[in-house]
């Protein structure tokens, strides 16, 4: 995606609603790391444990937690940098002005539905604060917890996206 001005990872734009765009991107790119390297410690500290007859008993459900956020935190990383999904083998053979005109379809409407999930996911955030819902497990988490890394998440996306458009049509002669 990088070799195309037009794309959402292509050349920075240098207006402060893109570099703020750009180093939460990155912030969240770094956290999604983080949650991945989280993964890898509580799965091998429990095959361990195993061996002992132990366990840590909520590998599983951290496990699932620390998913989401390497999932939903790294999307606008991944958008930034060019590696978001796209069917290459239907994009690459688009001419440059319909793969132009295909790359902006693309970001609008993927800006409406992540701003309308976006939504969605605050007032479901929302309803598991103010009701205090609880995971059924061993540590009773919170539900509000993770799902504000999946809202977070989803609003990094947006910032991204929207400073993509914003980017380009302050650039239209």
């Amino acid at each position: 995606m990088t070799d195309d001005a037009s794309e959402p990872g292509g050349p920075r734009g240098t207006g402060r609603l893109a570099r703020a765009a750009a180093a939460l991107s990155d912030v969240f790119g770094a956290l999604a790391g983080v949650a991945l390297a989280g993964i890898v410690v509580i799965v091998c500290t429990e095959i361990v444990l195993r061996l002992f007859r132990h366990s840590l008993l909520v590998t599983d459900e951290m496990g699932a937690y620390l998913n989401a956020a390497v999932v939903f935190l790294g999307l606008a990383y991944s958008l930034r940098h060019g590696a978001f999904i796209r069917m290459e083998f239907v994009y690459d053979r688009l001419s440059r002005p319909v793969r132009r005109l295909a790359t902006w379809c693309f970001v609008l409407i993927t800006t409406v539905f992540v701003a309308a999930l976006v939504y969605v996911a605050w007032k479901h955030v929302q309803y598991a604060y103010v009701q205090d819902t609880r995971a059924i497990s061993v540590l009773a988490t919170p539900e509000w917890i993770p799902q504000s890394l999946m809202l977070l998440g989803l609003a990094a996306l947006l910032v991204q996206l929207v400073a993509f458009i914003w980017e380009r049509v302050r650039h239209v002669p």
